[in-house]
Formats: structure tokens, C-alpha cells, sequence
């Protein structure tokens, strides 16, 4: 992934596409119509897969004769994959034939082909599925918690030298790699063989044979940090430090592809010695989370959230997720444990405020709704405005407004295009023609970015909520005049606008953001010059801002009133 040149900036880049350039903020506004189009957050869990909470699977992976997984037990999988049969300290179990009870162990071997076939098919079922994963690997064998199953070294860099090819094919559905291969669980921890610099050079060696969309999570931000290279984490694990900028500067992409997965999630302040309680020898929990927040903007962040320990602060709760989840943009946990706090946010009522999850005017608003719906992103189309009408030379015009309300952004480039479909009435056409797309390959997906929060002291303000403003030029292929339902579409993203779409003829397109109806005209001359200007990005994306316990909405429908467009 390319380097953010400002990864807090609150708009997403101008869209262009062919040879059509933006044209003056007077000239573009004008002719254009504000859409009549339900643009509230209809509150359905949507579904899209690529985060919210997974449910975990184990895969054996065997020398000979093993099974992939045919049937995933969710579309969101945590797909803990274990090859512990190629490991000499990996204890299998007691084999009793004979009359005799004699431990039995894996061996060290390199990965056969029949295993990496077995996790290859297992990929393939997953996209048959039209699911997605978060994969870790490891030798504790059928994830029981064993100590000290970590072969020596020189055998887990070749298995990540083996399991690096069949990682980078399914990218696709791989959400991220938790990279296990060393401890209990996978967790790196339990195990003599572990050190820092070996989980450092084994992260790194899969870096390095892996391509940049796989986003690879270590376990704690010490581990992260040493696999970036830092050494006194107490002292240059600040991003504002001359240290952390050197570092930073020198990895470069890296710096946004490396994370970290946490399963103590919220159980102390310190998430089970996740983070450190002695800020001078290891990253407390401000310094990593002001990393995640940074660097991890479109790397998944998450794990399983466990109850509180006894004598620690209680932060598990929805409302303390409605603050730092922001933050660290946490995009997944597990459906299943811990199985007694995730009931607990089912039966808990959501006390917060969030936009239209509002828990002091909706009573049947749990906790957990709130954080199922939060997790990764959630995209709701607030504005939208389009051409009145599509003139001689083809071109649409539309400026759009997207909240990203969820927790994360897209972790992936999802590809942007229009969908635009014919309206039958008046046309004398007997059957509906096929929609017709129009690729927007200039809008990057990934920087439809939910709010940020900026910290100053004890001053907490909400700088950015979440509001994105794309203006779109592009031609269009149309033939015969009439009226038109135009389309957004970003990958197979579902919006949270409802999917009601005013009255088409020609059905609906899903899953889309209804943008609204253009009526083309062959014969209306274009009010745009041939000649265009250059274009000119926009970042006065309207927001709000939070001041105490004040509001104040900045819209940024009076400038295009402004400048000649009319609304209906």
C-alpha cells in the first residue's frame, strides 16, 4: 500500500476518470440537484464480512491424508490453522497399541505439498463461501494451549518460506495473518524457543515473500515494534519522537502493514500484559494505541475481548469501545469468547450517544449491536447531488457526501465504479437493459475515513466525524433519452442507507448507495467548457465537531446553494 502523505486528512481524493478533469467550484455546482433520497442510517447488521465478529475454526495440517475445511462455520472465519506434525517438540498425544503408553510427536520435515494443498482448498472453499479470513498458524497441536511445541529456529523460517507462496494467492479473502508460529495458541508465549529477534526475523522473512496487501499482526506491540526495529521501546516508541520518525521514514509502506492481534482485549487497562504497565521498559497502552491510530489506519485490529480481572479498572464495556475503538480502529473479535461477556453486552443496554444509535430514545439498543454494527467500517451516504440533466457531451456530475461511522476503514482497495440503470417509463423499451458500469478507478476506497480524535493533555475533541466529500466527473455512454437511477458501488460494500430507491422501474442494484435520478438529453447543449481546468483536490469535507456537550454541524450544503444549485 502506498504511503499516506497526511493520514488524518478528513477528505477523500477527487475522482477522475479518462480524460475529464474538475472544473471551478461555480461551474460545478451548477445544474446540480440535491436528491430527495433517505439518507439515515437504517441500523440493519450488515453484511460484510470482511469484518465484525469471526467465529474460530481449526485446520490440522497433516503430511499425508489430510482434510481441508469444506464447509466454514462462518463468513467471517478465524481459521486457526496448526501444523504440529512438523515439529520435533510438538507433543501429538500417548499412543496406547501394544499394551504400552508412548508419548507420540511430530517430526521436523518441511511442509508437504499434500498440506499446502489442504490449505489452499481450504482458501478455495472459504471464497466459495463468499466468506473471509484471519488466519494464524502455529504448532500447539489442535490448539490446546501446549508449552513449548516451537521447533528450532531454522525450521520455522522454512515453513514461512513454504507457507509464504500459498498466503500471497488468496489475498483475496485473507482479512490478515496473525503471525502465530511461535507458542502457546499461537500467542508467542509458553515456549523456551521464543526471543524477540526470532519473531522479528521470522515476521520479516514473511514480509519480505509476501505482496503489500497482506497485513501481517504480531501479538503485542513490543513484538511489532521489534520486527520494525525498535530496540528501547520505552523511550523511541513515540510517534512524535525523532526516533519513531527515523523509523518510520526508513520502512516506509511497511510502517502501515505491520499490526497487532489482542487477545486480552479490555480485560485490564493493560489487556493481560498486552500493554505495559511500566511505560520506561515497554509501550504502555496510550503510546499503542496513538501507533494504531496512526499507522494502523487500514490494518485490521482486534482479537478477543475477555471480563475484567479481579482488582483491575473495567474498561469492557460498549462505551469505552464507542472512544478507543475509534482510535484503533478495531475491526474483529470473536463471537465466542469470552462467551460470558459477549452475553453480558447482549442483555446491557447502550448508554451512549453515536449519530442513530442514540441509547437514551431506543430502548432494544444493546451493547452488542452497537459494537457488532461498529466494528471495521460502516459507510451511510448523507448527500447527494447530480446532475439536473446529462447534455450533448455525456458527462455526469455528482458531489457526494459518505459518513464512515464504523470503527476502521476498508483494510483493502475496494474498487469504485457507477452503476446506472434505465427507468422504462417513456422510453418504449419492453424489458429492462442490463445496469451499465462506469469504472472510477481515482477514488481509493480506503480513504473513506471514519472520525478521528485528537488529544491534547486532557483534552479529548472529536476533530472529524467521519464525513467525506467526492465529487465525481465522468462520461457516460448512453443511448435514447430518458430518465436514469444512478448508482455508487464500492466493491461488494453494503451501505447502511436503506435499500428502498424511489420509485425505479428497472428494480435495484445491490449492493449499491442509491445516489438518485439524472434525466439524459442528447439535445440539451453541455454547460461545461471542452477546455477543463486542472483538477483541484477538496478537503473542506463538512464535519462536526464535538465542543463538551455541544454540537456544531458545519454543512456544506450552503456553498453549493452558493454558487447556482437547487435542491428538490
Amino acid at each position: 500500500m502506498r504511503m499516506f502523505s497526511d493520514m488524518m486528512r478528513n477528505a477523500v481524493r477527487v475522482a477522475l476518470l479518462g480524460a475529464f478533469l474538475f472544473a471551478p467550484a461555480s461551474l460545478f455546482a451548477a445544474g446540480l440537484v440535491k436528491q430527495s433520497i433517505d439518507t439515515t442510517d437504517a441500523m440493519a447488521t450488515l453484511g460484510n464480512y470482511d469484518r465484525g465478529f469471526y467465529t474460530p475454526q481449526v485446520l490440522h495440517l497433516k503430511p499425508s491424508g489430510g482434510k481441508p475445511i469444506e464447509k466454514p462455520w462462518s463468513r467471517l472465519l478465524h481459521l486457526r490453522a496448526e501444523i504440529s506434525e512438523f515439529s520435533s517438540h510438538a507433543w501429538l498425544g500417548i499412543d496406547t497399541t501394544g499394551g504400552k503408553k508412548d508419548t507420540t510427536w511430530g517430526k521436523n520435515q518441511d511442509l508437504t505439498e499434500d498440506a499446502l494443498n489442504v490449505l489452499q482448498t481450504t482458501f478455495d472453499n472459504i471464497r466459495t463461501n463468499k466468506g473471509f479470513v484471519i488466519v494464524r498458524i502455529c504448532y500447539d497441536p489442535w490448539y490446546n494451549g501446549r508449552s513449548n511445541v516451537t521447533p528450532d529456529h531454522e525450521w520455522v523460517l522454512k515453513h514461512v518460506k513454504q507457507l509464504a507462496p500459498v498466503l500471497s494467492k488468496n489475498t483475496d479473502v485473507i482479512v490478515a495473518l496473525e503471525m502465530g508460529m511461535h507458542g502457546a495458541y499461537g500467542e508467542m508465549h509458553s515456549d523456551t524457543n521464543i526471543t524477540y529477534d526470532r519473531v522479528a526475523e521470522a515476521v520479516n522473512l514473511m514480509l519480505r515473500n509476501t505482496p503489500p496487501e497482506l497485513k501481517i499482526l504480531t501479538r503485542t506491540g513490543n513484538y511489532s515494534a521489534k520486527v520494525l526495529g525498535f530496540d528501547n521501546w520505552g523511550v523511541d516508541f513515540n510517534i512524535d519522537g525523532d526516533k519513531f520518525k527515523e523509523i518510520a521514514k526508513a520502512k516506509g509502506d511497511t510502517m502501515y502493514r505491520v499490526g497487532m492481534f489482542n487477545d486480552g482485549y479490555l480485560g485490564t487497562q493493560y489487556d493481560y500484559g498486552t500493554w505495559g504497565a511500566d511505560c520506561k521498559t515497554s509501550i504502555c497502552r496510550e503510546e499503542g494505541v496513538a501507533w494504531l491510530e496512526k499507522f494502523g489506519i487500514n490494518t485490521p485490529y482486534g482479537g478477543e475481548a475477555l471480563t475484567t480481572a479481579n482488582g483491575y479498572q473495567v474498561i469492557n464495556t460498549p462505551e469505552f469501545l464507542a472512544y478507543e475503538g475509534f482510535r484503533t480502529h478495531t475491526s474483529y473479535l470473536n463471537i465466542q469468547w469470552n462467551n460470558n461477556l459477549i452475553d453480558s453486552w447482549k442483555k446491557s443496554q447502550f448508554e451512549g450517544k453515536d449519530f442513530e444509535y442514540d441509547g437514551s430514545k431506543i430502548d432494544s439498543l444493546t451493547g452488542f449491536k452497537y459494537v457488532n454494527d461498529h466494528l471495521g467500517y460502516r459507510f451511510v451516504l448523507r448527500e447527494s447531488w447530480l446532475s439536473d440533466t446529462v447534455g450533448d457531451d455525456g458527462i455526469l456530475r455528482a458531489k457526494l457526501r459518505i459518513q464512515n461511522v464504523g470503527f476502521g476503514n476498508l483494510t483493502w482497495n475496494a474498487p469504485v465504479r457507477l452503476a446506472i440503470l434505465t427507468d422504462l417509463e417513456g422510453t418504449g423499451l419492453l424489458e429492462c437493459p442490463m445496469p451499465t458500469y462506469y469504472d472510477l478507478p481515482d477514488i481509493d476506497s480506503r480513504d473513506i475515513h471514519s472520525r478521528t480524535i485528537s488529544i491534547a493533555g486532557g483534552d479529548t475533541v472529536m476533530t472529524f466525524d467521519g464525513n467525506n466529500e467526492i465529487e465525481i466527473l465522468t462520461k457516460l455512454n448512453i443511448r435514447g433519452k430518458g430518465r436514469y437511477q444512478v448508482f455508487l458501488k464500492v466493491g461488494e460494500v453494503q451501505f447502511a442507507n436503506s435499500k428502498r430507491v424511489g420509485g425505479g422501474t428497472c428494480g435495484d442494484e445491490q449492493p449499491a448507495a442509491y445516489l438518485g435520478k439524472i434525466y439524459y438529453d442528447e439535445n440539451v447543449k453541455s454547460s461545461i467548457p471542452r477546455a477543463l481546468p486542472a483538477a483541484v483536490q477538496k478537503k473542506n469535507a463538512p464535519f462536526v465537531q464535538r465542543e463538551r456537550h455541544n454540537a456544531i454541524i458545519r454543512d456544506g450544503e450552503k456553498r453549493y446553494r452558493a454558487n447556482g444549485a437547487t435542491s428538490r
